[in-house]
């Protein structure tokens, strides 16, 4: 887990070096509570209104994304393209990955949580996962 006041803008500036030519949007959030297990609970993201636009044709080279939360629960999460369809799951609490390469940039990321369990149960209290998600793309 990173210490805490590191975000996606400090990995962004880490790995800039290796995507130096490409174009990056990035988005922190919360998600909502996770008050059962085997539900799942998505959070999209995307570039915000304050972001430039997106140049149409513009296609992802990179994806990086991470999680945390606090509880004993055992979450799982997946990073997902335009749905939850095309997923690839999280192996710890982070993934770099380039399974979206060639993907439309412009489209919205989800990450998509659910705490382990063989049914839908009560936890004992809810669960809110903080993720960071940063689309590098190139035209």
């Amino acid at each position: 887990m990173l210490p805490k006041g590191v975000g996606v803008a400090a990995i962004s500036l880490a790995c800039w070096s290796a995507y130096a030519g490409d174009n990056t949007w990035t988005q922190d959030k919360v998600s909502s509570a996770i008050n059962y297990s085997n539900v799942e609970v998505v959070t999209p993201y995307a570039p915000d209104a304050s972001a430039p636009r997106i140049a149409p044709g513009s296609q992802i080279t990179h994806v990086y994304a991470m999680r945390s939360y606090m509880g004993n629960a055992m979450v799982e999460t997946s990073l997902c393209w335009n749905g939850t369809s095309r997923c690839v799951p999280l192996n710890g609490n982070h993934i770099n990955t380039h399974a979206f390469d060639g993907l439309d940039a412009s489209k919205p990321m989800y990450l998509v949580h659910k705490a382990r369990g063989d049914k839908a149960r009560p936890l004992p209290g809810p669960v809110f996962v903080k993720g960071s998600v940063a689309v590098w793309y190139a035209p």
